[in-house]
């Protein structure tokens, strides 16, 4: 094993283990994850579920035996101890994704599919409204469909071109995006007989990072479905509702985190963490 690792960080020692960071790959290993050697096993599921370290469990065991934390909705200095725990929290989730506690409230659930069905449960569809995602998607996104169409909203998928693969939409590029809509679904065979009010509420989701394929949506995307869509919907029934946009960042706040520090330049309205993807446990 030495042998092929000297060989190996003979052709790429250069570039092998964050080289510019405070600490090598092999040194956190040692010092916070030495329970893998000790045991010798090579994780290789950190991007599905984190590992937490020693140097972390040690930081929590010291905290949760110095303090009394209870209930935040009793009243307290315990209870008050929590409750700023709580908002320091949120404050650091917005923090990640240079989101302004103005433009942003931050939502806490019991998982990425809790927080899509919240989604689905308030949003507020009608007969007019429609539910638009892309073709790559996760399961839990999919889970808004019934929803809507159980309030007798449309909901249809699209694929999406020029748009995937981390490529930015901007001038002259934004010519060439281009949505194909899959078929309409509803509840009832009902057909409306006039066009969606414009004041109708559609709802667009879409991934930050596709699960299945690795495939990155650039967040340009929101701007021109909320902007342009009655070119990029053309002849859709939908195209003049009112959009509001769904990113789900769940597998990619990991490793690209969305830059929400300009509100008007990105317009998203719903963004997805997930913790697991990002926090050890």
């Amino acid at each position: 094993m030495d042998a092929d690792k000297a060989e190996f960080l003979k052709e790429f020692g250069s570039e092998y283990g964050y080289p510019n960071g405070p600490k090598s790959i092999d040194e956190i290993r040692a010092t916070e994850f030495n329970r893998l050697d000790q045991k010798g096993i090579v994780y290789l599921d950190h991007a599905g579920a984190t590992l937490y370290s020693e140097l972390q469990m040690e930081a929590i065991f010291k905290d949760f035996s110095s303090n009394i934390y209870a209930n935040p909705h009793s009243q307290s200095d315990s209870s008050s101890a929590t409750s700023d725990i709580i908002r320091e929290v949120r404050q650091q989730v917005l923090d990640y994704c240079n989101a302004s506690a103005k433009e942003y409230k931050c939502i806490f659930t019991s998982g990425a599919t809790a927080a899509l069905k919240l989604v689905g449960e308030a949003f507020p569809w009608s007969r007019e409204s429609c539910f638009m995602y892309t073709m790559e998607n996760h399961n839990s996104v999919l889970g808004i469909r019934e929803y809507a169409l159980s309030k007798g909203a449309a909901a249809f998928a699209v694929d999406v071109e020029d748009i995937v693969n981390g490529g930015g939409v901007s001038g002259g590029q934004e010519a060439r995006v281009k949505l194909s809509p899959h078929a309409i679904q509803r509840r009832n065979e009902e057909i409306l007989e006039e066009e969606p009010n414009r004041n109708a509420y559609n709802l667009f989701a879409f991934p930050s990072e596709c699960n299945f394929s690795g495939l990155r949506f650039s967040l340009d995307l929101a701007n021109l479905i909320k902007e342009n869509s009655e070119r990029i919907l053309e002849g859709s029934p939908f195209c003049k509702g009112r959009w509001i946009v769904l990113v789900d960042a769940a597998k990619g706040c990991s490793t690209c985190p969305p830059d929400l520090s300009n509100y008007l330049a990105i317009q998203l309205d719903l963004v997805l963490l997930l913790f697991k993807m990002m926090l050890p446990g």
